[in-house]
């Protein structure tokens, strides 16, 4: 059985189980808005009848006041009409309590009436108009009432205490005479009649209340009786459905078991991909330090062969020369003549042919080949410092020219590099991760371009972060491939050149320093990669050990 076989096997559905999960959740949704629903309309009911209610007890309040300030009018009016005939100053000042009470008995009938507000007790009191028939039937009889006098008293309180009229005093007092009890027996009738309203409105809302109140009480018993009964089902449902779960548990095991030794051999297989891509990149990399290397060293070993050759006549002027001193030690004239002559010659070889100096500069030479080979060894070891496990500030510029140095090789007969650098500029990282990341990138570059072409490298500081951009002007990445390229195992090269895990480590390794990779690419017009890297890390979170391929 193969991974995909198992991570495509669908689970089974169990149709009966979500359906009486389905049905279960339905009905606590309808129960839940009757529920509402009652809740709601019973509020409103009672708000209405709460509403009423008020009304009533203001219209209660309304008429009782009514009915005190008649009472009060028509006392004041008598004793005011004892004081005037008797010319008793005392009872004049009754009056000013009648002028208050008539005007107030007028405004509050008219509220009755109409509606309006009222002060009660330094508080304002809105009151409704009556509206049922019976009341309106007692409050016609009592404004019936008051309108035969109500000009009179009304006019009789627009007077002053000691120029009254005597003959309004009189018609207003006989008035009050004849019809104050029927005055007041209406004024009580309406006030009853209201109280009944409103105590008839009270017994609506509490026979409302128990009614919802019973209503919500046999929902809860149907309720629970049904879910009652949806409860056993479901007992029932989740013992088969355990069973099955049990069945499906131990065939899971026996899958997982698979999958992970399937996931072991990916592993293993993945480790051997990425292990043959690091020795196919080293052997490109050492072949090209091999070919650096090569050229300064044959130019050295011609040199040292010179120079040896030349040693030899260095060598064989100064054993004449030697030989000639010894003769002249000895005393051996004739035999010292003979041998300056052959001195002469062998000396004057060497100035004719400058060989002192041509020796000289062959070993200057020779000396600058060693030191070419040297800046390679030195700048292999710089790019790869594996003696550096911790993260350290590097300088971008270095760490390019280090790989453009590795690269050489690759790059001297396809493509001139230009760079632009940025002085000063350093991020914190591991130096070998980097340094191989620019490598990667630049050797795709170079194999990107056909025949010859132009890589440049530009490096700026932007909103806190180093930017670096290495752009070629190759063949270009279609906009197809280009969602893929950092995919592990895509590659576009043809097979056996390439396994596709380069640009996925590439991209790994930027985005544990926290940076990012972006890629800029048309067909026949190029390619540009743009790294972004903090200039400091704020967690050291990196995987030293990871090496790209």
């Amino acid at each position: 059985m193969s991974l995909t076989t198992i991570m495509q096997k669908p689970n089974e559905p169990h149709q009966s189980f979500s359906i009486d999960v389905k049905s279960r959740y339905t009905e606590l949704v309808v129960f839940g808005l009757i529920f509402i629903m009652l809740v709601a309309a019973m509020f409103l009911l009672n708000y209405f009848l709460s509403t009423k209610s008020s009304d009533d007890a203001a219209q209660t309040f309304c008429a009782n006041r009514t009915e005190r300030a008649w009472q009060r009018a028509v006392k004041n009016l008598t004793a005011f009409n004892i004081g005037f005939y008797g010319q008793d100053d005392s009872l004049l000042k009754a009056f000013d309590g009648y002028k208050e009470n008539i005007k107030r008995f007028d405004s509050l009938l008219a509220a009755l009436e109409q509606g309006g507000v009222i002060n009660a007790n330094g508080e304002t009191v809105e009151v409704k108009p009556v509206e049922d028939e019976i009341t309106k039937k007692i409050f016609e009889q009592i404004d019936s009432l008051w309108s035969e006098a109500k000009e009179d008293f009304l006019k009789l309180a627009d007077m002053k205490p000691r120029s009254v009229s005597t003959a309004t005093l009189d018609r207003c007092v006989e008035y009050a005479i004849k019809k104050d009890d029927e005055i007041l027996d209406a004024l009580s009738l309406l006030i009853i009649n209201l109280s009944e309203n409103s105590s008839r409105r009270l017994k609506q809302a509490q026979l409302v209340q128990v009614g919802a109140l019973l209503i919500c009480v046999v929902m809860f018993i149907g309720m629970a009786i049904r879910l009652t009964i949806s409860l056993r089902r479901s007992d029932k449902i989740i013992e088969t459905r355990n069973r099955e779960l049990m069945a499906q548990r131990d065939e899971i095991a026996r899958e997982k078991e698979t999958v992970e030794q399937l996931l072991i051999d990916l592993t293993n297989t993945q480790a051997q991909l990425i292990q043959s891509e690091k020795m196919a990149s080293l052997g490109q990399m050492v072949a090209g330090l091999a070919h650096e290397i090569n050229t300064p060293l044959g130019f050295v070993m011609t040199n040292v062969g010179v120079i040896e050759r030349n040693i030899g006549l260095f060598n064989e002027a100064i054993m004449q020369t030697s030989e000639l001193v010894a003769m002249l030690e000895n005393g051996d004239l004739n035999d010292a003549l003979q041998k300056l002559d052959d001195t002469k010659f062998a000396l004057q070889r060497l100035f004719d042919l400058n060989l002192l100096e041509k020796t000289k500069n062959r070993i200057d030479e020779a000396n600058i080949g060693l030191e070419r080979i040297r800046e390679l060894i030195l700048n292999l070891k710089n790019f790869s410092r594996l003696d550096e496990a911790e993260m350290k500030k590097v300088s971008v510029s270095e760490s390019l020219e280090s790989a453009l140095l590795i690269a050489h090789n690759l790059i001297k007969h396809k493509a001139e590099v230009e760079t632009h650098y940025e002085e000063n500029l350093f991020v914190e990282c591991y130096p070998a991760q980097l340094n191989q990341v620019f490598l990667n990138i630049i050797t795709n570059a170079v194999q990107a371009i056909e025949d010859f072409g132009k890589i440049t490298i530009k490096t700026w500081t932007e909103n806190g972060a180093a930017k670096i951009s290495i752009a070629d002007t190759g063949v270009g990445i279609s906009e197809a491939n280009l969602k893929r390229i950092f995919e592990p195992f895509f590659t576009t090269k043809p097979v056996g050149q390439g396994t596709g895990l380069g640009l996925s480590i590439v991209y790994k390794i930027i985005e544990r320093h926290e940076g990012k990779i972006e890629v800029k690419s048309k067909e026949k017009q190029g390619t540009e990669f743009i790294i972004t890297l903090p200039l400091r890390q704020e967690k050291a979170h990196i995987d030293p050990t990871l090496t790209i391929s």
